[in-house]
């Protein structure tokens, strides 16, 4: 687990401990009894008869619902299944902040190449707007060819107002999960073969969690159709009998054993689980589908981003030999060394996406990892 991850972890669990309803949330305490499959009871009964006034019988009876072997075996199951429930919903909210993680550090990061990409773009057409100004000034160029250029720089402007927003966002949201002003520059996760896709989807931690919730409904109905809920009942009771002859006083001890020859279950209990069982199955193959979806989504964007990133590193190859020849006439007129400025921008902009695909194909890579249930 990444210190960032943990850092927001730590986070969370304060915001949470510092809310009045969560905490009277974690001071309940929640045990089931190892042997008692209920509460126990006392009976009491007092019985006169209706011909002699001085005959009575009394009884109490202490009765104590134990549970039935076969329930201790549910329990124990149904326990390790609870621990493993509690691992995976623990693994998903780790994977949860750690999307929210991934997200903030690499819009913050592409916000930042854009930033310095357009800072760049501007500080050579200010060069070029200030040599286009002084030959406007002595009538060697026309007003319209100055006033594009400034046009140029407001649209810059504009675009630099709303990638510096997208950054400020990103920051913010960074700052919340972690509580630290200082984004880090390492940002990219370590590569690794992503090919066996569909094997590493059956750990993901919401298919894990599912799975472990259909195998908890299913043991709970199979131990409720056999019977296993049903508990042994032990009584230990105490019964005096008297009448004019007679004062008797006797201790006993019974117990009562459910006969486990068909199902406990009515019909409309098992409809009930049927329905339930239906839906889960629903829900597990909605979540394969949407996982594998993504995931197919993502492994064709990174084939694109990968031919994307041949043709531009072309591309800045001719864009640079073009800008190398312009060099060599640049200096002779106004309109040669305009032209070169202009290819040399062209130059920079098709470096600039070749920087930013490299970029976002690291960010590929961590959406993949997110996609696939690995946190950070």
């Amino acid at each position: 687990m990444s210190p960032l991850l943990q850092l927001s972890q730590t986070r969370l669990q304060a915001s949470q401990l510092n809310s009045t309803t969560l905490n009277d949330e974690r001071a309940l305490e929640l045990s089931a009894s190892s042997w008692l499959s209920g509460l126990p009871s006392i009976s009491l009964s007092h019985l006169g008869s209706l011909d002699n006034g001085n005959s009575y019988e009394q009884e109490v009876s202490l009765n104590l619902p134990l549970k039935s072997p076969g329930q201790h075996g549910s329990d124990k199951r149904l326990t390790q299944l609870s621990q493993a429930i509690q691992s995976q919903q623990s693994a998903l909210q780790s994977l949860y902040l750690s999307g929210l993680l991934r997200q903030s550090l690499w819009a913050h990061r592409i916000a930042s190449v854009k930033l310095k990409q357009l800072a760049r773009k501007t500080n050579l057409l200010q060069k070029l707007h200030a040599q286009q100004k002084r030959l406007t000034d002595v009538g060697e160029l026309p007003l319209a060819n100055l006033l594009l250029l400034e046009r140029e720089l407001v649209d810059i402007e504009l675009e630099q107002i709303d990638i510096q927003q997208q950054q400020d966002e990103a920051h913010a949201l960074y700052r919340q999960l972690t509580g630290q002003d200082e984004v880090p520059t390492q940002i990219a996760e370590s590569q690794r073969p992503l090919a066996n896709g569909n094997s590493d989807l059956a750990q993901h931690p919401l298919w894990q969690l599912q799975t472990l919730q259909q195998q908890q409904q299913l043991l709970i109905i199979k131990s409720q159709q056999a019977g296993e809920q049903d508990p042994w009942t032990v009584s230990l009771t105490a019964k005096n009998t008297s009448d004019d002859q007679v004062d008797d006083q006797q201790l006993g001890l019974g117990i009562t054993v459910p006969l486990g020859f068909s199902s406990a279950l009515s019909q409309g209990e098992l409809s009930q689980w049927q329905q339930a069982h239906t839906e889960q199955n629903l829900a597990r193959d909605r979540t394969y589908l949407e996982l594998t979806t993504q995931i197919d989504k993502l492994t064709q964007q990174q084939g694109n981003l990968q031919q994307q990133h041949a043709l531009l590193s072309r591309g800045l190859s001719l864009s640079r030999t073009i800008t190398e020849e312009l060099a060599k006439v640049k200096d002779q007129d106004q309109v040669s060394y305009e032209i070169w400025l202009r290819r040399y921008v062209d130059a920079l902009d098709t470096e600039s996406r070749l920087t930013l695909n490299q970029v976002m194909q690291q960010q590929l890579h961590s959406q993949q990892l997110q996609a696939l249930g690995i946190s950070l």
